[in-house]
């Protein structure tokens, strides 16, 4: 579908391949219905919109379907039942969302291989984890999204991973190099999983949700991160647009893009494949 919108009192049309008028306007249907209900928490409703598009919509692009159907729509029906100032609402809300739907969408998967995954949806959490690997007097509280575990034995899980989530690279992913440092200086497998959303309004922008990696050719600040300095164990992008690492780079880490629908994709073969080693280094 091509989606119309007006962005700084200019007219634009958007290209979403692979999205459904039918889809776009159930998405809607969905934030209305849960976001007229005090009872449902904002993240609540991002979330199931969220997981409905990608469900709908499996040959789109994932991170269009966050951007332009979900927190459109969102920030136009929030007003209409809720005092709150939008896009505000969408910053404080729209994280927990993700974290919570990258849990839901990788469960099935991780289950059979003994792992198990953890949305870290409150700063009590996030502490407990960071606690567990020992860096907790190192770094804030508020510097991991989610927690994956292995079981050694029956029912005796333990975690081997932190997983850094962001929509967009533009949320001060700097902010989590320390403890992703420290994580994987102890032997944590500390991957940053990522929509890379990232458009330009108009009058100078096109809209076109491109992201922040750029390419291997032409690096930005956020992918030096990854190709570069090595911050990270991986950054897994469920951004179509982005151009993925060629095969060798500086730091050893790579960028790689994801194909959500075809599962295990290979931010899971990395994670299925860590807590192997995990529970063969623990034997």
């Amino acid at each position: 579908m091509r989606l119309s919108t007006i962005v700084n009192d200019i007219s634009v049309e958007i290209d979403l391949s692979g999205v459904t008028d039918s889809a776009y306007k159930t998405v809607g249907r969905l934030l209305d219905k849960d976001l007229r209900r005090p009872t449902v928490k904002n993240r609540d409703a991002i979330n199931k919109a969220f997981l409905y598009a990608l469900r709908e919509c499996p040959n789109a692009n994932p991170s269009d379907l966050w951007h332009h159907v979900v927190y459109r729509q969102y920030c136009t029906i929030l007003i209409r039942y809720r005092p709150l100032n939008p896009l505000q609402s969408w910053v404080r809300a729209s994280g927990d969302a993700l974290e919570m739907a990258v849990e839901h969408l990788y469960a099935p998967i991780l289950a059979p291989h003994r792992i198990k995954i953890v949305a870290l949806t409150s700063r009590p959490q996030r502490r407990r984890v960071l606690e567990e690997m020992g860096i907790g007097t190192e770094v804030g509280d508020s510097k991991l999204d989610i927690a994956l575990y292995t079981e050694l034995q029956v029912d005796h899980w333990q975690i081997f991973s932190g997983v850094h989530v962001k929509a967009s690279l533009a949320e001060r992913v700097s902010d989590d190099v320390p403890a992703s440092r420290a994580m994987m200086g102890r032997g944590y497998f500390s991957p940053l999983w990522t929509l890379d959303v990232k458009s330009f309004p108009p009058p100078h922008g096109d809209l076109i949700n491109r992201g922040e990696l750029g390419r291997p050719t032409a690096p930005s600040e956020k992918r030096k991160y990854i190709e570069e300095h090595g911050d990270f164990d991986g950054c897994y992008s469920a951004n179509s647009r982005t151009v993925p690492s060629l095969v060798q780079t500086a730091s050893r880490k790579r960028i790689y893009r994801l194909d959500l629908p075809t599962q295990p994709d290979k931010f899971a073969q990395d994670v299925i494949a860590r807590a192997t080693t995990w529970r063969l280094r623990k034997r």
